[in-house]
């Protein structure tokens, strides 16, 4: 008898833990969310991995589908995942713990680690590179200029070290891009003597515990437990590999539970890295005291009158997604390597499940003013042009120089939804802000000339255009009495004209080109501008 009840006793002690975690989670909203997951992936596909932890506990955990199609592999807790854009964070406490050590500190000029970047004609701080105000054109476009589709990263570094030109001047603007953390990482290579990638896992990952977590800057190197990318095209599913190094902004490979293990350390209150993360949630200002809510490496803002830090991450069929409503220490992660914007929908949908008791959803007055003080045409990116319009009450929206017709449904005195999912359109006095997931694009009102060649020689714009600082090459041609834009790898497009001296591509990388012309008409070169990269100069080649 004393037996049995030492093995009941011993029985009720195992149990516990999972005992108090399950009451920490009602079994309907445990539910609910699974049936969320079971809404976007399945056992046959790629899919992904969901967390919730509370208090530091974890009170929710589900993985659901393959990690490799091919071979069957089911997607487990331990699978790494690129999570891309999260690494954003990892980097940024990496470099507040230099500061800590007296390596360098956030304030410095980039220019004192980087001499190759010594031309750059302002100053350019190391905090500027975490927060997005460096005002750098991002490393994307960069590349898709160039017409590459893959780089190494000291292939990365060296185009990026060949900058020359600001998008704006530092401080002025803020626009998320990915430049900014690869020269960080480059950076702490140099002052810490040791690679980004080895700093990273002593300085990181090792005191932590995640045990699984690394930084890959080559995308052929083998990584063991991974989950392999992939995309869903015409129900054929693709291999979507990364292409593009760029660690420091991306590139780290973590598990779901080395990033449990992240969320705690990030809530609890007597961590000792605690004083980093909350510099890291300091807002910031511009030059002209406008104040962004994104810190260093992470974003914030007020959900339904809940307060919540988070950032997502994509790249290739990567997504991940890490949220923190504080004050209820409250965690929930996602990973998944389907591509889509599934993660987007899991994380907010749990949310709403998990604090419905404590979110409120405003009411907004319904508007009734004067549509038509929002017509215009926008232009956003410094190179896409939208047309809004107010016809029977309702304002549509179109992308200039095309027949498109979309009616806006207002949601609000002053907000639109758009076209796009989980996105809007709010506007203001002579802007208005595109809100697409947890990006916001800023696109000013505009005067924009009609569309018109009829009197201008095309044949002066013949020739081609080269810049230097990154050796792409392009030409203008005519065809069938259309100016062409042609490069050997991007492909061939038709410029629309709107004046002798502007013209752009519709719905292409390309952009907007500013033709500069000397004193006699002729031309010189052109600036191209599109989205994260501003006045990049062709010149013209005899």
């Amino acid at each position: 008898m004393k037996t049995i009840y030492i093995k009941c006793i011993l029985i009720i002690i195992l149990i516990q833990p999972i005992l108090i975690n399950a009451q920490s989670i009602r079994s309907i909203d445990s539910e609910k969310i699974t049936s969320i997951l079971e809404s976007h992936f399945d056992k046959k596909n790629p899919g992904g991995a969901f967390a919730i932890i509370q208090k530091g506990k974890v009170i929710f955990k589900k993985t659901m589908g393959l990690a490799n199609v091919e071979y069957q592999i089911p997607i487990a807790d331990t699978t790494v995942f690129n999570i891309a854009s999260n690494s954003k964070q990892m980097t940024s406490l990496l470099t507040l713990i230099l500061q800590e050590e007296g390596k360098l500190s956030i304030n410095d000029d980039i220019r004192d680690y980087l001499p190759e970047l010594k031309e750059l004609p302002y100053k350019v701080t190391i905090k500027q590179l975490m927060n997005h105000t460096h005002g750098l054109p991002n490393v994307d476009e960069l590349a898709q200029i160039k017409g590459i589709r893959k780089m190494t990263y000291e292939e990365v570094i060296t185009m990026l070290f060949n900058i020359r030109q600001f998008n704006f001047k530092p401080g002025n603007d803020y626009q998320y891009n990915n430049t900014g953390f690869v020269l960080l990482s480059k950076i702490i290579t140099n002052v810490g003597e040791k690679t980004f990638q080895e700093q990273l896992k002593e300085k990181v990952f090792n005191p932590f515990g995640m045990d699984y977590s690394q930084a890959v800057d080559n995308y052929n190197q083998v990584i063991p437990h991974k989950a392999y990318s992939y995309t869903s095209i015409e129900n054929n599913i693709i291999n979507n590999s990364v292409k593009i190094s760029t660690i420091g902004s991306s590139g780290v490979y973590a598990s779901l539970n080395d990033l449990i293990v992240w969320a705690k350390n990030f809530t609890r209150k007597n961590s000792k890295y605690q004083k980093h993360f909350k510099r890291m949630q300091k807002e910031t200002i511009l030059n002209n005291n406008r104040v962004i809510e994104y810190g260093l490496g992470i974003q914030f803002e007020n959900y339904k009158s809940i307060d919540i830090v988070f950032h997502g991450g994509g790249t290739e069929g990567y997504r991940s997604y890490i949220l923190h409503a504080p004050k209820h220490d409250l965690s929930l992660i996602f990973l998944s390597n389907a591509g889509g914007l599934s993660g987007y929908e899991i994380i907010y949908d749990s949310l709403e499940i998990l604090l419905k008791d404590n979110l409120i959803n405003k009411k907004e007055p319904s508007y009734k003013g004067d549509l038509s003080s929002y017509e215009g045409i926008y232009e956003l990116n410094a190179s896409t042009y939208y047309n809004i319009w107010e016809e029977d009450n309702s304002l549509y929206f179109g992308t200039h120089g095309t027949s498109e017709k979309t009616m806006l449904p207002k949601t609000g005195k002053n907000v639109f939804d758009f076209v796009l999912p989980y996105s809007k359109l709010i506007f203001n006095e002579d802007s208005l802000d595109l809100r697409f997931l947890d990006f916001s694009f800023r696109a000013k009102k505009v005067d924009l000339p009609t569309i018109d060649n009829s009197n201008i020689d095309l044949t002066k714009y013949i020739g081609i255009y080269k810049n230097k600082d990154h050796n792409a090459i392009y030409e203008l041609t005519i065809i069938d009495n259309k100016l062409i834009v042609k490069h050997t790898i991007n492909g061939t497009f038709s410029l629309n004209i709107y004046s002798e001296s502007m013209m752009n591509v519709i719905n292409s990388y390309f952009g907007k080109i500013d033709f500069i012309f000397n004193s006699e008409g002729e031309v010189l070169g052109f600036n191209l501008s599109r989205q994260n990269l501003v006045g990049q100069f062709f010149e013209k080649k005899d």
